[in-house]
């Protein structure tokens, strides 16, 4: 399970990655007009930093949706399959400040991913 996780993380990251490098190639221009006013690095990043944040925590919460969609289905079967053992089971959905958290980590992926994506592709954007 930790493996699952550990990849689906990951991957979390790779599309933020290739998402936010899109996004840099698409303004390459705008950003070198920025750059010679000369607007800091500082200042071209944290746009991409909100937009990769809100991706990852999207991302989370579309998997937190298609996991309690997942146990609401799962768990009238569950039912009627523990009535013929005489047992009433059930899938517990997380706690509130479980899915929260999980939707904070599922962010700072998302900014991860921003940073790695911001740091190669921005440092080789300069003016010409």
């Amino acid at each position: 399970m930790l493996l699952l996780g550990t990849l689906l993380g990951l991957t979390l990251v790779a599309v933020t990655f290739n998402t936010i490098r899109l996004q840099i190639l698409t303004r390459r221009d705008e950003i070198e007009v920025i750059k010679l006013i000369g607007a800091t690095d500082a200042y071209i990043r944290r746009p991409f930093y909100y937009l990769g944040t809100l991706l990852g925590a999207s991302g989370g919460l579309v998997a937190l949706a298609v996991v309690s969609l997942g146990f609401a289905l799962m768990n009238a079967d569950l039912v009627r399959l523990g009535s013929f053992y005489g047992i009433e089971p059930s899938l517990r959905y997380l706690p509130a400040g479980d899915a929260f958290a999980f939707l904070i980590f599922a962010g700072l992926l998302g900014w991860l991913g921003t940073f790695l994506s911001v740091s190669r592709h921005l440092l080789s954007t300069e003016p010409s």
